[in-house]
């Protein structure tokens, strides 16, 4: 099996187009070169699994909001301003509309910590979060005028996933512990000397056309045992729609659950945040789990028109304890407003792939980033990747094409600018001019 490699620094043109046909096709930021044996067409490799799944029915209506007092044991009225001062544990859904400001003090806990709970907050005025206080349930809306979200404070939706999509092949089979699958695939850690490293996964990748505005839960990892399920559950779903002004110094969490040594683990759920403006370095994160197999990373998408200070935003794959060197495959963030995809592994090693299908025209991308050992593969007989900007490998990135097995494929590139270098996040900063002084490069 051939391997082909492209190790350019910037190539500038008004438009650089790549049209190859070949097997296989790898865009690789390592510059080693390698051979593997031509094995057998398997039919059952090339319709693994569905990537597309319908689109989701419309959701029903809203119920009746919730009293502040009578439902939630706060003070004051939803119209005029809730206040949440001791702790609320919630066994169902709850939905809470009005005109009115809604504040959870500090230290508070407003939970319902069932499996696909569901707390939506639709209010007209100002939404608060308290310093170390806690919302904890499996899907989490917010829409506000605006929103604070303070030092200490987590909305955590970790490992509290409902059901997946239909149709969906998120949740692993058999009894390897594989790592549920959702932004990339779950890493599975079986053995086969009859298929390459990148042909054994767990659970699949699913929701790619909904990237840009994720709604999806995560899903569940595999176990090792016929009679508990030690798998860890899927990253619940977090939206938040602010009109003016997002304060985020506290976290947002919808990663997969943890797997343990005998279960796989669960694969990240869904972050979609929308607001004017943003300050604050706070955490979000839709991660896989770590487990005996990862999970895949999650999907996550800002749509931010001004951002002042740059959160910590992880969306890669778990930590695989039974095949190290294999975690689960990276998720997806997209940013609206750059109109940018970037796939990053945070620098863990993988042979666990992030699918990239059908690329948008109208408007195009901007740019796309493959990095931190992310591994993105765009699985199809032909297939064309075209953006505004640039495409960039950094940091051990890979960018393949085509369909293992298959003898000859064909793919296209366009963009303004094709970047690949090895160099991880410190060397790319000194390369950008933004090193500090004194700052070490590993």
């Amino acid at each position: 099996m051939a391997r082909i490699q492209f190790n350019f620094a910037f190539i500038h043109f008004l438009t650089t187009t790549i049209t190859l046909t070949t097997y296989p096709r790898v865009l690789s930021s390592d510059s080693e070169s390698d051979s593997f044996p031509i094995i057998d067409f398997d039919s059952n490799l090339l319709f693994h699994q569905d990537y597309s799944p319908p689109s989701p029915p419309p959701p029903p209506p809203h119920p009746p909001s919730s009293s502040c007092t009578d439902d939630l044991g706060g003070i004051g009225l939803i119209d005029t301003a809730c206040q949440i001062v001791t702790d609320v544990n919630l066994t169902r859904d709850v939905y809470i509309e009005g005109k009115g400001n809604f504040y959870i003090h500090p230290g508070v806990r407003f939970h319902c910590p069932n499996f696909g709970c569901s707390i939506t907050i639709n209010i007209s005025g100002n939404f608060n979060l308290s310093v170390n206080s806690s919302i904890l349930t499996g899907t989490f809306e917010l829409v506000a005028n605006n929103a604070s979200f303070f030092n200490g404070s987590v909305v955590n939706t970790t490992g509290l996933a409902g059901d997946p999509p239909p149709q969906t092949s998120g949740t692993p089979q058999g009894l390897e512990g594989a790592g549920g699958g959702h932004g990339g695939r779950g890493a599975c850690c079986l053995l086969d000397k009859e298929k390459l490293p990148e042909d054994v996964w767990g659970g699949d990748a699913y929701s790619w056309s909904s990237l840009q505005e994720p709604c999806s839960y995560g899903s569940k990892g595999g176990s090792t045992s016929k009679e508990v399920d030690y798998g860890g559950g899927g990253g619940g779903r977090v939206k938040m729609t602010v009109k003016e002004y997002l304060v985020l110094d506290g976290a947002i969490l919808a990663d997969g659950g943890h797997g343990g040594a005998k279960g796989g683990g669960g694969s990240g759920g869904s972050i979609h945040l929308k607001a004017y403006k943003m300050t604050g370095g706070g955490r979000i994160s839709a991660c896989g789990g770590n487990g005996f197999a990862g999970g895949g990373g999650g999907r996550i998408s800002v749509d931010i028109f001004s951002r002042h200070d740059d959160p910590q935003i992880f969306v890669h794959g778990g930590n695989s304890l039974g095949c190290p060197k294999n975690a689960g495959g990276a998720g997806t963030l997209y940013d609206a407003v750059a109109r940018s995809l970037t796939v990053s592994n945070h620098n863990m090693s993988t042979d666990t792939d992030t699918l990239l299908l059908e690329f948008p025209y109208q408007p195009l991308w901007t740019n796309i980033y493959v990095r931190n050992h992310g591994r993105a593969t765009v699985p199809l007989l032909w297939s064309r990747v075209q953006v505004q900007g640039q495409i960039s490998l950094l940091c051990s990135g890979v960018l393949s094409f085509g369909l293992a097995h298959y003898a000859s494929s064909e793919f296209e590139l366009l963009a303004e600018e094709l970047f690949n270098e090895r160099l991880c996040n410190q060397g790319y900063k000194e390369w950008k001019g933004e090193r500090k002084k004194g700052e070490n490069i590993e």
